[in-house]
């Protein structure tokens, strides 16, 4: 015999113009309020876990700033092939 999911309820508040609004988007998307909702909680856990310490911050920022670099030493060697 298959055992029935545990499930829990969050409620919030919003007006009824803001609600009216997203229920219109919902509707144009085709999608539902509880399937938004629970994606937006699904990605909003993934990235607290995606980066959980200030040193994998400092790595994620270091690799960031290597790709800028990069970047912008590739963008100087186009803009310099198209004056020459």
């Amino acid at each position: 015999m298959a055992t029935k999911r545990q499930r829990t309820f969050i409620s919030i508040e919003v007006d009824p113009e803001t609600k009216d609004a997203f229920n219109k988007r919902l509707g144009q998307e085709g999608k539902t309020v509880t399937g938004v909702l629970k994606q937006f909680i699904e990605d909003y856990l993934s990235k607290e876990e995606s980066i959980s310490s200030p040193q994998e911050l400092a790595e994620v920022i270091r690799r960031l700033e290597m790709v800028e670099k990069k970047v912008g030493i590739e963008n100087a060697q186009l803009l310099g092939e198209l004056v020459a």
